[in-house]
């Protein structure tokens, strides 16, 4: 498996319109290209009288083929003009020969009415690197989702539920592969009777592959000089199609049938719990945080510098994907949170193997060029890695900036003691002195979360981790971060003086949070293989640290989605797992409604909370995930409790 997708092969016309050499085909029409999506699209899915009557607060369009992005430029301008107040347009998109930023902003230099628009879009245009991306736009207005690869392994990794379709991309006789049968069956299972399609052709293969799956197809006048096209609305979904296309595991859905988010309580204030609270807070929720310590980020986020390491593998694994669609997303949610870099910093990090068959793997990733430039390659001609997007971060200051939002309240020395489901809406939260009702909760206690135990198995263990800082009077000692069997950040100055901070310790079973002058010595000895121009160690009589618990799960996996009952997945499975764990299942069950988890980050939060938080975001708000569906199950809540009934035999 390789991330690097090619760039798309491009000749320009004089007036500086692409068009593809690969497939002989243009990507809009010169002269009339928004008037085109505009009828093609807009006109012919009724989108402008049907967000005047929107009955909800989300309208989700998807897309085959992305290309210079006209017409979603064209929707969300169209979606703009609409004043839809309160709601949101999610846009998805399919990809497999994504243009370069650079080609995007030629491109779309031809539509100066979109200027403005396209501006905030390539701003914000991800990385080139296979897999699902997500991006805020239009001060969180407008979620676009990009998926770079083969259109119908996209639509297949997505939980969504589309409104309307644009079928674009090149001419079915000059790109037959993307139209495929696979395409259409997912087409059809992520819409719902109702959803909406129009396409710019009338070929045959595109009219009876939509009929197949239940859409109902007209055609109608094409625009300008084509004669026809099509258009339609999804009239059924047979039961046996609806079966064919479930996954036969409802223990690990994540859809449930909570109510509108009126009240939501984030229960920590590190990592997790902060970037919860503040992805929610920006949709305009009202949040309340609720943390036992007497100041935000007390556990393993407070530490003074962090850095932001993915571990990208050479396997291609839904937790390799996971990390990789994270670490691509923090630094975009990063450069937007905080322009100045006053909390952080894209210094890049270099990574040094620390044994024999992790300098194998390195060397694998670097000959087959696992990952595009962009994300990482080799440095210095050695068999060692550069992140060009990684860096260090301030933890806790990046907690107290999400958590000043203002639609965010936050209670500190106030634990949360007890949980109770008051009715299916409700849910009741007892801490010292009273007891309070909220529509949802999220449970981001890391370690501490006997509560959660109660409704789930969560294997978990604290990690101690002591980290040391060192006051020094160089600040540009170096320059990026390095990793080894240690790490230290770039120095940073706080009132006047410069400090260099690194680690970690890694203790198991070790429950004492005393700062220890062992520790520094291991972190020193580290930092003396790290940078061994300097006697280290001498120092250690200078060191100042800080130890706290990281969590971890016993798969080394994040544990992030909607909390089930493990008593009724017990009841309604166990029997049947136990005799089969391959079997398959159509009796459904549903989450605890409005109650969610995001625990077990480790030592990787500064990667992977901010796209956690996206993720629950979307489920609390019923809106299309973020993530692709085996990731969703990776990190499912529910999969100790199954794994525990299937071993059970």
């Amino acid at each position: 498996m390789t991330y690097k997708l090619a760039a798309p092969d491009l000749t320009w016309k004089e007036n500086g319109a692409p068009t593809s050499t690969q497939f002989d085909d243009i990507y809009f029409d010169t002269q009339s290209g928004i008037n085109e999506t505009d009828y093609v699209f807009i006109q012919n899915n009724q989108l402008i009288q049907r967000w005047l009557n929107l009955n909800n607060s989300t309208f989700t369009i998807a897309e085959t083929g992305f290309g210079t992005g006209l017409n979603f430029l064209c929707a969300w301008d169209a979606w703009r003009k609409s004043e839809t107040e309160n709601a949101t347009l999610h846009f998805i998109s399919v990809e497999k020969f994504p243009l370069t930023k650079n080609m995007l902003s030629n491109a779309l230099q031809m539509w100066p009415s979109l200027a403005e628009l396209s501006h905030e879009l390539i701003t914000q245009y991800p990385t080139i690197c296979h897999g699902l991306h997500r991006i805020s736009l239009g001060e969180g207005k407008v979620q676009l989702t990009l998926w770079f690869g083969e259109a119908s392994d996209g639509f297949a990794a997505l939980n969504a539920n589309v409104d309307a379709w644009f079928l674009d991309g090149f001419t079915p006789s000059k790109n037959p592969e993307m139209w495929s049968e696979d395409l259409f069956k997912e087409i059809a299972r992520l819409s719902d009777v109702g959803t909406t399609f129009s396409t710019f052709t009338a070929a045959g293969i595109v009219r009876r592959g939509l009929q197949s799956t239940g859409f109902k197809v007209n055609k109608v006048k094409g625009f300008g000089h084509k004669r026809e096209m099509l258009s339609g609305v999804l009239e059924n979904q047979s039961n046996t199609f609806i079966q064919r296309m479930s996954e036969h595991a409802p223990w690990l859905s994540v859809r449930s049938l909570a109510s509108n988010p009126k009240r939501v309580l984030v229960v920590g204030s590190g990592l997790a719990g902060s970037h919860c609270a503040y992805q929610l807070a920006q949709r305009g929720i009202l949040v309340e945080v609720w943390d036992e310590k007497d100041h935000i980020a007390g556990g393993a986020s407070g530490n003074p510098q962090g850095m932001i390491y993915p571990k990208l593998a050479h396997h291609d694994t839904p937790l390799n994907r996971f990390y990789l669609a994270s670490y691509l997303y923090t630094h975009r949610f990063l450069s937007n949170f905080d322009h100045s870099k006053s909390l952080w910093n894209d210094c890049g990090l270099v990574q040094k193997p620390i044994t024999d068959l992790e300098a194998m793997r390195f060397k694998k990733i670097i000959t087959e060029k696992t990952y595009p430039e962009e994300v990482l390659y080799q440095h210095n001609n050695k068999n060692e890695f550069f992140l060009p997007l990684s860096g260090w971060v301030k933890p806790k200051e990046l907690c107290e900036k999400l958590l000043a939002h203002h639609n965010i309240k936050v209670h500190l020395n106030k634990p949360l003691i007890d949980l109770k489901q008051k009715n299916t809406q409700l849910w009741q939260a007892y801490t010292n002195d009273h007891t309070e009702t909220f529509s949802h909760i999220i449970l981001c206690q890391a370690y501490d979360s006997n509560i959660a135990d109660t409704f789930l198995d969560l294997p978990r263990a604290a990690i101690r981790g002591q980290v040391s800082s060192l006051q020094v009077e160089e600040n540009t000692l170096l320059q990026h971060v390095i990793c080894h069997e240690g790490y230290v950040s770039p120095p940073v100055t706080v009132n006047n003086q410069t400090w260099l901070h690194f680690g970690s310790t890694y203790s198991l079973k070790d429950e004492n949070l005393d700062v220890r002058a062992i520790d520094h010595q291991e972190n020193l000895t580290k930092l003396e293989q790290i940078l061994p121009d300097k006697k280290w160690l001498e120092k250690k009589g200078e060191c100042l640290g800080r130890a706290s618990f990281r969590c971890m799960t016993t798969d080394y996996t994040p544990v992030v989605g909607p909390i089930f009952n493990k008593e009724v997945l017990r009841e309604k499975y166990a029997e049947n797992l136990r005799k089969n764990a391959k079997w398959k299942s159509e009796e459904t069950a549903q989450p605890l409604s409005g109650l969610f988890i995001n625990i077990g980050h480790g030592s990787k939060g500064l990667v992977s909370t901010p796209l956690s938080a996206c993720y629950l975001t979307s489920l609390i708000l019923n809106e299309p995930s973020p993530l692709e569906r085996k990731i969703e199950k990776a990190l499912h809540p529910s999969r100790f409790t199954i794994r525990k009934m299937k071993r059970a035999s």
